[in-house]
């Protein structure tokens, strides 16, 4: 029987031992930086968690910062730099971005209900309300790239950390990290899982910069966009979305965000993506949106002088900061 008991034992060893050296080299190499802290999130070659990284920071330095405006959406955020905001705002005022990737209303809400729980002044905030993701989730996403910051969602950190794990034990990513790790060279496979553009994170505003886009961009437009011709589709009449996204649950968000602004008396605009598929939001959409926050809304989508220009965009997806900066002209005139 003790003999036995021995083997059951040895093979148990046996068999957790590879667990155990997974688990200590996630730990160790603490892939998606939701380990330790850090003090610059920049250069990642990770694909990281914006969520997660847009709260860190805010929380590391708001003792420090006193931030006061916040920019809040999606990662088209990254068209809306604090550093150029901050020229509309009174010069005593500290803005930050607090985006998070594919952000949702959801998300937005809950960013505005952890600032307003810990008596963060909102004073400012620009907010970005996107047609294909804004209102597409009512709750915590799932996902190491989108869940939520634990003291944002007010859910389970085991929860939280176990996507991460997760994702870390997928073979495909486990194959790209360590293929990328040890040989510092990006392949064309590694896509999905390996980060080949250079990002910056600002480390006080966390403000983000696409440095080798814009600069291939700047150096030769062109041939930039001649390389992507298979990507920017062409357009061919202008659209409007035929489903209605905003219901009961999307409208409690939308409540609980006009309540947390009034109550803080912040001076805030919503703008409504530019987005290169030149799809508007419903007409009803459109409509409850006007109703609810009136001229506080700025429609930039569908068919107009930003979305018609591919020059206006890095990709389908995500526009460029030259387009920001003409919104804001815009809207703060």
């Amino acid at each position: 029987m003790v003999k036995f008991l021995k083997n059951i034992f040895k093979f148990s060893l046996i068999c957790s031992l590879p667990f155990v050296l997974l688990l200590s080299s996630y730990i160790y190499f603490d892939p998606f930086k939701v380990i330790f802290d850090y003090d610059d999130y920049s250069f990642p070659f990770v694909i990281p968690n914006r969520d997660y990284v847009s709260t860190s920071v805010f929380i590391k330095n708001y003792k420090r910062e006193q931030y006061d405006s916040f920019i809040l959406g999606s990662s088209r955020t990254l068209a809306f730099k604090p550093s150029y905001w901050e020229n509309y705002l009174d010069e005593k005022s500290k803005p930050f971005m607090f985006d998070a990737s594919k952000e949702s209303i959801y998300g937005i809400y809950t960013k505005l209900r952890f600032l307003d729980s810990r008596n963060v002044p909102i004073k400012n905030a620009l907010i970005l309300f996107c047609r294909d993701v804004t209102f597409k989730e009512v709750k915590n996403h799932s996902g190491h790239l989108f869940i939520k910051h634990p003291e944002v969602s007010n859910e389970s950190k085991f929860k939280f950390h176990l996507e991460f794990f997760k994702a870390y034990l997928d073979v495909k990513f486990l194959f790209n990290f360590y293929a990328y790790k040890i040989s510092g060279d990006y392949k064309s496979y590694m896509i999905g899982y390996i980060e080949k553009r250079k990002i910056t994170f600002d480390k006080i505003t966390n403000e983000i910069n696409i440095l080798d886009q814009e600069k291939e961009i700047n150096e030769s437009p062109e041939k930039y966009y001649q390389s992507r011709k298979d990507i920017f589709y062409k357009r061919t009449i202008e659209t409007t979305d035929s489903e209605n996204q905003i219901k009961a649950e999307q409208l409690f968000f939308l409540n609980g965000i006009k309540a947390i602004l009034k109550k803080n008396k912040t001076s805030y605009k919503i703008v409504l993506s530019p987005l290169y598929e030149q799809k508007k939001f419903s007409n009803n959409d459109i409509k409850l949106l006007k109703n609810m926050f009136g001229e506080k809304i700025y429609d930039f989508s569908g068919k107009n002088f930003l979305t018609d220009d591919k020059h206006n965009y890095y990709e389908t997806s995500h526009f460029r900061p030259k387009v920001g900066n003409i919104i804001l002209k815009k809207i703060y005139q």
